[in-house]
């Protein structure tokens, strides 16, 4: 991907910086242009928005607030408009130790098919903590479909933006594996066995489709397994990565969105969750080893990047959406009732019922799960131990509002469904 900017005169003492839109959008320019991104990948450019001091840099320019304004500090930073080649998702991130202003918002616009589309609100995932493997502290991916043009501004009421933000332009359909994969997702129960796979059937398996049907580029993440020796709960999640209605031909871009934002800006080495639910009822692999893991075997479970001091004996998965009401962080407005579909909860219901079961967990009882600390959204020290149900949700053991509140009402009834699915087994 190449993305393009020109700096013109300065005016007013502040340097406002503009990029040429698109042919296609009728606001050509002439002006020299310079490279606006660095290559992380074949899949991801990064553009570096402020130093290692919080100032701006490179595309973002400054301006105070309006006189009237009752927090004269509030500041607004806005990147100039990038265009280039087409992508899917956009990502932010910053230094991990990097303090963060709590009322920094984010909204974006893209630009595809000849025109620019309404302002959006881009969730900063400041409530979401950072996972003891990451590199780099950062936003979840912002879904764009596919779009070749972005700009992002930042409002901040102290004035401050976090040490060397990035802004990502991530396109999953660069990836070697995307572009050889089957256009068709296919189940673990219509192939064949492989060493990614269960050799025989496993009691109770939904159908689960496998990292290579979203496109996992496997060169990317760690090689091997990151194992643990048991699970205790499960942990719920949403991922707040587009609006509510995508299509269900997006859904293996988005979740390759997430995985390539991860690994490649963020550090991670592999998907942060376990698993992921459509809202077509589609259950998707996330991290490797998650369909094989279960007790007795060579993989008794497996170590995620989903909760602050909480990877350690539990599973996370992630209903792909945003489920907290009047909300427009990754998208629309969520509305006031943002319920995840029937299918979606079956799924979800049929997913941890199977794993329930292989763990012999009580989905209506309770647990204890010990801190691994880490400090930001996981307020218990390191050793704390929680007693948390067993299906419980990302909110239960961190501070943030995941998994939004419409989910996190339905979980009582969740543990009742998956209780009754093992008791009918």
């Amino acid at each position: 991907m190449q993305f393009r900017k020109t700096i013109p005169a300065i005016a007013l003492g502040v340097v406002s910086l503009t990029v040429p839109i698109a042919a296609s959008a009728g606001t050509g320019s002439s002006s020299p242009t310079i490279e606006a991104t660095t290559a992380d990948s074949p899949q991801v450019e990064s553009a570096t928005l402020t130093d290692n001091n919080g100032k701006p840099s490179g595309s973002l320019s400054v301006k105070a607030a309006p006189k009237a304004a009752a927090a004269q500090s509030e500041k607004v930073f806005s990147t100039g408009t990038m265009t280039g080649e087409e992508f899917s998702s956009i990502g932010l991130s910053w230094k991990k130790e990097s303090a963060v202003d709590s009322g920094l918002t984010a909204e974006t616009r893209i630009h595809r098919d000849g025109a620019w589309g309404p302002w959006q609100n881009v969730p900063l995932g400041l409530d979401d903590g950072v996972a003891e493997e990451a590199k780099r502290a950062g936003a979840p991916a912002f879904y764009t479909d596919d779009a070749d043009g972005a700009q992002v501004r930042f409002t901040s009421p102290k004035g401050s933006l976090p040490l060397d933000l990035k802004l990502s332009f991530i396109d999953p359909a660069k990836s070697p594996a995307t572009s050889s994969s089957s256009s068709t997702s296919t189940s673990t129960s219509d192939r064949e066995p492989s060493d990614r796979e269960p050799r025989t059937a496993q009691a109770g398996q939904p159908d689960v489709k496998l990292r290579e049907d979203w496109g996992a580029d496997e060169s990317l993440a760690d090689p091997g397994y990151k194992t643990q020796p048991s699970i205790k709960a499960a942990l719920v999640h949403h991922t707040v990565t587009g609006n509510n209605s995508y299509t269900q031909e997006q859904v293996p871009q988005i979740i390759n969105g997430i995985y390539i934002q991860h690994i490649t800006v963020l550090g991670y080495g592999d998907f942060p969750y376990h698993f992921v639910v459509d809202r077509f009822g589609g259950i998707w692999e996330g991290r490797k080893g998650s369909i094989e893991m279960r007790p007795g075997t060579e993989i008794p479970g497996i170590l995620g990047g989903h909760a602050s001091g909480f990877n350690t004996n539990t599973f996370g998965v992630a209903m792909l959406g945003n489920f907290e009401p009047n909300n427009s962080e990754g998208g629309e407005d969520t509305g006031p009732d943002p319920k995840p579909t029937e299918a979606m909860t079956t799924s979800l219901a049929d997913l941890l019922a199977w794993k329930a079961g292989q763990y012999e967990l009580a989905p209506e009882g309770s647990t204890q799960l010990v801190s691994a600390g880490g400090g930001g959204t996981n307020p218990h020290p390191t050793g704390t131990v929680l007693d948390v149900p067993v299906i419980s949700a990302h909110k239960d053991v961190n501070v943030t509002a995941c998994p939004g509140a419409k989910l996190y009402e339905t979980l009582p009834d969740l543990r009742k469904q998956v209780a009754d699915r093992l008791g009918a087994g």
